[in-house]
């Protein structure tokens, strides 16, 4: 199906181009988003102004992204996450997490992919990482990746590493492991003495209900 574009739609086709689509995707997506239209004789006459007015838009786009390129790249980017021993991630901090909060700071949408990191960022640390905002708008901005905690849950699995590794030479990860199984037992244990606490609290109810019983049957 042959289509015009009224808009640009990345990275597939700028305003005005004139496409053969997929019925599918013309009829389902293009046409109800007014994205594009039907390439009939008539629209075919409007091609040369909706690419004018297009690039006229484009360059107004490119102004307002370079604004805010140079906002973002003034202060630090500051994302909060879980960290183990000597600042190692569990897990890693992605594009999307970047470009939400790049989102949340500048009130504009950044597209993720956009963002591309040049290694998996997998520990603490400050980062320089390259950003294309839009056709022909590049910008980059520092990320700072901190412990959520501040640190306090690093630091204790790294004292328990550092005890058991003076005590019996255990490695690396059977600490780990243990530090996490006594964090667990531990949670697990609160959890039990909440519930045991819960449970008093409704005996107690029970038992009057049962003075109540009784005190009836007296009567």
């Amino acid at each position: 199906m042959n289509v015009i574009f009224l808009q640009d739609v990345p990275p597939n086709a700028r305003a005005g181009d004139v496409k053969d689509v997929k019925h599918g995707y013309a009829r389902n997506f293009l046409l109800p988003r007014k994205l594009a239209t039907l390439a009939t004789e008539g629209e075919l006459k409007r091609v040369e102004s909706l690419r004018r007015d297009a690039e006229v838009r484009r360059v107004k786009e490119a102004e307002e992204w370079r604004d805010i390129a140079a906002k973002l790249a003034e202060e630090p980017v500051e994302i909060l996450v879980r960290s183990g021993p000597r600042g190692r991630l569990y897990g890693s901090v992605t594009n999307v997490m970047l470009a939400e909060k790049l989102t949340e700071i500048s009130g504009v949408t950044v597209d993720r992919r956009g963002i591309r990191f040049d290694a998996p960022v997998r520990m603490l640390g400050e980062y320089t990482v390259p950003i294309r905002y839009f056709e022909g708008v590049d910008g980059q901005v520092e990320l700072h990746v901190l412990s959520q905690d501040g640190g306090a849950e690093a630091a204790a699995m790294e004292a328990a590493m550092e005890e058991g590794a003076v005590s019996d030479g255990t490695g690396e990860m059977s600490l780990l492991e243990e530090f996490e199984s006594r964090r667990q037992a531990r949670e697990l244990r609160e959890a039990r003495e909440r519930g045991e606490s819960e449970d008093e609290d409704g005996s107690d109810e029970s038992s009057g209900e049962d003075n109540d019983d009784s005190d009836g049957d007296d009567a």
